[in-house]
């Protein structure tokens, strides 16, 4: 039987993406990789040990549309934290960084805030920001918000409703943002991305889109040999591309 995960990807950098139910995981996974650097998405529910295995180069928490404080609200394994792994955190993904943190705090926003909003960088050393100006439009999208950092932490990011917009920890290489870099409303969200990518995992660009299938098409050559196939389709894109690459091979062969 042919699997897509099956194909060894251990030559890439790779960065991952847990997942805490927002609209935009899969995007944030497309714009690492639009990047140079591949990236996969997998449950927030991962342990430290699952994630040590993977040998990540950074780690990204997705946002999420649950309260810290709601019961069922997805949580993270806190060992994650000891691993010496870059992260990131956006939207929920620096509150739930925040809850877990010693002297860490999340409260309830005054106003639950949608849409655009403008922060300005209050710090030089605001890594993520590199390359980007002072003042510069985000998309928020929260109920509750940081009020206060964890130890260690700084906040260098601040808007008119949301006081602590981005956090660091640059000895631990922890982020925090509030808001959804990955969106294009988000004017500079590739750039942070960047940065986090490049300047704090210290990921090498080197997988593309065509590297991928040609590995595709190296491992159906290697598992169908000369043997008949049978596809079987759900219409998920990784059965069309599984399909896909089949057809290349074996219409070749």
């Amino acid at each position: 039987m042919y699997d897509l995960a099956n194909v060894d990807l251990s030559s890439f950098d790779k960065i991952l993406v847990l997942d805490f139910g927002s609209q935009y995981n899969q995007l944030i996974t497309r714009r690492i990789r639009d990047l140079g650097v591949y990236s996969e998405l997998k449950s927030h529910a991962l342990s430290a040990n699952e994630i040590k295995a993977m040998n990540p180069k950074g780690i990204i928490f997705s946002g999420g549309p649950n309260s810290v404080y709601e019961d069922g609200a997805l949580k993270v394994d806190p060992d994650i934290f000891k691993l010496g792994i870059p992260i990131l955190g956006i939207c929920y993904g620096m509150q739930i960084m925040a809850y877990t943190l010693d002297g860490g705090k999340v409260e309830k926003a005054d106003d639950s805030e949608y849409g655009h909003a403008d922060i300005q960088i209050t710090s030089d050393d605001a890594t993520l920001f590199k390359n980007t100006p002072r003042e510069q439009p985000v998309w928020m999208s929260h109920g509750d918000l940081v009020t206060q950092v964890p130890a260690g932490f700084t906040t260098v990011a601040t808007s008119q409703n949301c006081p602590i917009s981005a956090m660091q920890d640059v000895d631990r290489n922890f982020y925090g943002i509030q808001f959804h870099a990955e969106v294009r409303n988000t004017k500079y969200g590739n750039e942070i991305l960047k940065n986090f990518a490049f300047n704090v995992c210290h990921a090498e660009a080197n997988w593309s889109m065509d590297d991928f299938i040609d590995l595709q098409i190296q491992h159906i050559r290697e598992t169908v040999g000369d043997k008949k196939v049978l596809l079987g389709l759900s219409g998920g894109v990784a059965h069309a591309l599984s399909v896909s690459c089949c057809i290349k091979q074996l219409a070749s062969s």
